[in-house]
């Protein structure tokens, strides 16, 4: 096999948590008496951090202090409601595993946060590690975390298929030297992914099963 591992970003490509970053983002929002926003304008600005999510959706950037704190107050009390895996995602994880496919999940969301979600919908046993965003390491798209991850599951960069739904993740991918693999089911457009430099494009998690093993 030409691919020994595989990074997956989390949101918009393992799971569709959109409902509950909406939701926490709408209830910031009220708190100060805001109006609420629809989730596709509020996931425009998703893929940078919680930081920059926040700062993207506030009408007032001088109450970003205040209105980080309490988004993070909100998401900790709802981030598993509304979210769930992608039709197919528990099944190509299995069958990757089974076929000895190291693997890691690598976010820019806070990085306890990334570890409860997976954890929760998939188990940790998979992965080599679960890994999101942290002071540790820049966020994506800068290399850093990406190729510490290698490293850990003893792998060279270019080994690695890196799987995710944003332009954020295919200049990741592009920046540590790693195939850059689109998704079209998550919160970016094709057309987005494939002007960020995705390499290939899948329509299913079905397809990235076919294209790693063969």
């Amino acid at each position: 096999m030409k691919y020994k591992a595989i990074i997956f970003d989390l949101d918009g490509t393992v799971a569709d948590t959109g409902g509950d970053l909406a939701n926490s983002i709408n209830l910031m929002l009220e708190s100060f008496g805001f109006e609420r926003k629809s989730r596709q304008e509020i996931l425009k600005h998703i893929n940078h951090g919680a930081g920059e999510f926040v700062r993207g959706c506030l009408p007032d950037g001088k109450l970003f202090g205040e209105a980080f704190k309490r988004y993070i107050e909100f998401y900790s009390g709802h981030y598993l409601e509304k979210t769930y895996l992608y039709d197919g995602i528990k099944e190509l994880v299995q069958s990757l595993y089974e076929n000895k496919i190291k693997m890691c999940v690598l976010s820019n969301k806070q990085n306890d946060m990334t570890k409860k979600i997976v954890t929760k919908l998939l188990g940790k046993d998979y992965f080599v590690e679960i890994l999101g965003g942290s002071e540790r390491f820049p966020h994506k798209p800068e290399p850093d975390s990406a190729l510490y991850l290698a490293n850990k599951m003893g792998v060279e960069p270019c080994e690695i298929l890196y799987i995710g739904d944003s332009d954020v993740d295919m200049n990741t991918a592009k920046n540590a030297g790693m195939f850059p693999l689109g998704v079209t089911w998550g919160y970016r457009t094709e057309s987005v992914i494939v002007e960020a430099g995705a390499k290939k494009i899948v329509h299913s998690p079905g397809e990235i099963l076919d294209f790693a093993l063969k």
